[in-house]
């Protein structure tokens, strides 16, 4: 597909490039103008009084035109033959997956399995929270309990620091 592409590319800009250079043939080659008798309508060339409108003016009419039409048409046929070949990959079943991708189905995994292990370990989620207050007034409990004097007293002659 990315070798369509540039061949269409390399097709719409040797196209552009033979465009102009018959332009510029027929732009010297330019019959001499008729005179102003002949005929009512007056011509691009008559309003700018004879001269020739130049390689500009003719890109910006035809050459640009023609070129942007390439390439949009280049770029919708790769899109389309990258997505037919997308299509046919999955309906075979071959679909190809990045590194990335890959990583990403594994760690999803790893983690369903780690949430179904916590699931079987009887999870209860209905548990009261504590708050911090609640947390500060256990701990000081805990330390007030385990220095009692007696308690500190037993630590000293056993060496338990």
């Amino acid at each position: 597909a990315p070798s369509l592409a540039a061949d269409l590319r390399y097709r719409s800009c040797r196209l552009l490039s033979i465009s102009t250079k018959v332009l510029q043939q027929q732009r010297q080659q330019a019959p001499p103008p008729l005179p102003p008798e002949v005929g009512k309508m007056v011509s691009l060339s008559k309003l700018r009084k004879g001269r020739d409108p130049g390689f500009f003016y003719y890109f910006l009419t035809a050459g640009l035109p023609f070129t942007l039409f390439c390439l949009t048409s280049a770029w919708v046929v790769s899109k389309a033959i990258e997505g037919r070949t997308r299509e046919m990959e999955f309906a075979t079943g071959r679909t190809s997956r990045s590194e990335r991708q890959a990583r990403m189905e594994e760690e999803k995994e790893d983690m369903m399995e780690k949430l179904s292990k916590v699931r079987k370990s009887d999870f209860d989620n209905t548990k009261r929270i504590e708050r911090p207050e609640e947390i500060l007034a256990r701990r000081k409990a805990e330390r007030e309990r385990r220095n009692v004097w007696y308690r500190r007293w037993w630590r000293n002659i056993a060496g338990d620091r």
